[in-house]
């Protein structure tokens, strides 16, 4: 995928694929567009219009591709629940026809939507063409970002991230949390470090207190304290992970959209959407 286009959403792809096929200008594109995605399409837009010729066609081939594949590579990988989500929407003939053939992950998620509703016989699916079943696999799957492929976000901090186990994904959001607040308060009073220790608990203490200790730049300070400001105050652990968020939210941000999506992806929805929360992607999944 081409670094013009790698870190856009998935929709924000479709913007961009769809300015090259119409030739529309970036400029143009960014008056029909809301929100930061406008900045983002244009970007992209004018990379890809200054490019070589090679270049650009090969940007053109690798959205057509992603575009054109019903199901997002990697599905397997994501969490149980966002798939639940969305299957749980559908008609048991559509959850049935969209599911078909998917990894055993998705199909295991499928079988248990159907059984609580009293459904899980053998009976068919929707009546469709295979070209029919890939357009409603591409409404009922829309929006999710490629967890594996060309298509996956590839900075190197989502990439080491979606490395990661979901439990160990988690913990590692909660160590970036205690390791701002350890951060924020260099050159604070050892007991403030002391009670900032204890607000996150047994397991994070240590990590708040040896980022304190450290020696750092008075920039990693400040940006930390900003972190800390920006979130509002829990309660022990939770501390650790709405701080964990807020700063995580912030270096993925750097990688792309798709870049936050993709590792909200890989926790249970509830925790994803606070990710998404915090970096203002409220609603992206």
């Amino acid at each position: 995928m081409h670094a013009a286009v790698a870190a856009l959403s998935p929709e924000e792809k479709g913007l961009v694929l769809g300015a090259l096929l119409g030739r529309i200008p970036a400029a143009t594109l960014a008056r029909t567009v809301a929100g930061d995605a406008a900045a983002r399409c244009g970007a992209a837009v004018e990379a890809l219009a200054a490019a070589p010729k090679s270049e650009r066609a090969a940007a053109l081939a690798a959205l057509l591709a992603l575009v054109r594949t019903p199901v997002p590579a990697g599905i397997e990988r994501m969490n149980p629940g966002w798939l639940r989500d969305r299957l749980a929407r559908e008609p048991s003939e559509v959850v049935r026809a969209v599911s078909a053939g998917l990894p055993e992950e998705v199909g295991r998620v499928a079988i248990e939507v159907l059984a609580e509703r009293g459904d899980g016989g053998a009976a068919r699916g929707a009546d469709l063409t295979p070209g029919g079943v890939a357009e409603l696999q591409r409404l009922v799957f829309a929006g999710f970002v490629p967890l594996a492929g060309p298509g996956a976000p590839a900075g190197p901090v989502v990439r080491a991230l979606l490395a990661l186990t979901p439990r160990a994904l988690e913990e590692a959001i909660e160590a970036r949390g205690a390791e701002a607040l350890g951060v924020s308060l260099r050159g604070a009073p050892g007991e403030v470090v002391a009670r900032a220790a204890a607000a996150v608990g047994d397991r994070l203490g240590s990590t708040v207190v040896r980022a304190a200790a450290r020696e750092g730049t008075t920039e990693a300070r400040e940006v930390a304290r900003r972190v800390v400001a920006a979130t509002s105050p829990h309660a022990g652990g939770e501390t650790a992970w709405a701080l964990g968020c807020r700063a995580l939210s912030d270096e993925l941000a750097r990688e792309g959209v798709s870049a936050v999506v993709a590792v909200a992806q890989r926790l249970v929805p509830e925790l994803g959407r606070r990710l998404l929360e915090a970096a203002n992607l409220e609603g992206a999944l």
